[in-house]
């Protein structure tokens, strides 16, 4: 009787792993980190793709054994298989693993954690404050002076942007004058809590961001109704970029940063109550601008939406005249575009944005 079955036990187990092959890479294919785009994050990529290539080899290893001893011993009589109630060397194996797969991971970890954590001298040092619900990044110079301070900030609709140099690294300071927060940006691959400190030093976060362009980030604490509206974005621009923008922010520029080299501008006219395009297109990645132009006595604006809200609000502005409005990078997809004043099909439109 057992010859009969060997064949159609060796198929069920070749199934059961291929399965099983399949179920682990494609969690694994889910769990893959998003491109680190800072030499901290770089790091910390490495490390988690060693956790997570672990994580699998136990996985299909566990899961593995108790495939096979499904298969291997399914009942098909009443006779029990022999009972094994003890194996010293079996006992020692499954010990022996786990500590050595901790002690590594523990090592690694206290690496990156050390070697992610140091200072330097950092090219730029801003103050993050975080509050309910909105940010404020304070730069801070050398000089005694809180008048020439650059202070940007921002909430909700209209999220501020952190303008930093690529290639140096950026020294924050995080503090908080009410409730835990949370700075958090993916492509950093690190979030840092910001804390009531009172008479404590505050958290400190520093990165060197290894490419120009603009990174979406957001509080990833819950702290309160208005959780979801404390978004903001970090700008990487060169240095004579930089130095540009705080120049211009300090002789009472615009408190965004400009739009970076290869930045498109839209254009839009708003006229009776309709604008003249219902279809605009954006390169995804790339901030961009749109110019409104308002040929009618009230106001109008520009607030673009997805299925998950509002990602971008312009300031509503009488006309007749023409605002630019600087809008984020946005990753591809499509887009509504509306005058929020006036919420008619005349005043909507598709963004298109690839």
């Amino acid at each position: 009787m057992s010859r009969p079955m060997a064949r159609p036990r060796t198929r069920d187990l070749f199934r059961a792993g291929a399965l099983l092959a399949l179920i682990a890479l494609t969690a694994a294919c889910g769990m893959v980190p998003p491109e680190p785009h800072t030499t901290q994050a770089k790091e910390i990529f490495w490390l988690y793709n060693v956790v997570l290539v672990m994580g699998a080899i136990v996985f299909v290893g566990v899961e593995g054994f108790i495939v096979y001893s499904i298969v291997r011993y399914r009942r098909r009589d009443d006779r029990l298989p022999t009972q094994v109630h003890g194996n010293n060397v079996v006992e020692l194996v499954w010990t022996a693993i786990p500590t050595v797969i901790v002690l590594i991971l523990f090592v690694l970890s206290t690496f990156t954690l050390n070697s992610i954590s140091a200072h330097s001298d950092p090219g730029v040092t801003i103050e993050v404050e975080g509050k309910q619900w909105a940010w404020v990044f304070h730069y801070l110079d050398e000089d005694a002076d809180p008048t020439n301070d650059v202070v940007v900030s921002g909430g909700g609709l209209n999220p501020p942007v952190m303008a930093v140099p690529v290639g140096e690294p950026v020294l924050l300071r995080l503090i908080s004058r009410d409730v835990i927060h949370s700075f958090y940006v993916p492509a950093f691959l690190v979030k840092k809590d910001v804390i009531p400190t009172g008479d404590r030093p505050p958290n400190e976060l520093e990165f060197t961001v290894s490419e120009a362009g603009t990174y979406r980030g957001q509080c990833a604490e819950f702290c309160g109704v208005a959780h979801a509206d404390m978004r903001f974005s970090v700008q990487a621009m060169s240095r004579a970029e930089y130095d540009a923008w705080f120049a211009a922010i300090q002789s009472g520029g615009t408190p965004l940063p400009s739009v970076p080299a290869g930045g498109e501008v839209l254009e839009l006219s708003a006229t009776a109550n309709a604008f003249d395009t219902h279809a605009l297109e954006a390169t995804a990645g790339q901030a961009f601008t749109i110019d409104l132009t308002n040929n009618d006595t009230f106001d109008h604006n520009v607030v673009i939406t997805d299925a998950t809200g509002s990602r971008f609000r312009g300031d509503p502005f009488s006309g007749p005249g023409t605002r630019s409005y600087t809008v984020s990078a946005l990753p591809a997809g499509e887009y509504t575009f509306i005058c929020e004043i006036h919420p008619v099909a005349a005043m909507t439109g598709t963004l298109t944005v690839k």
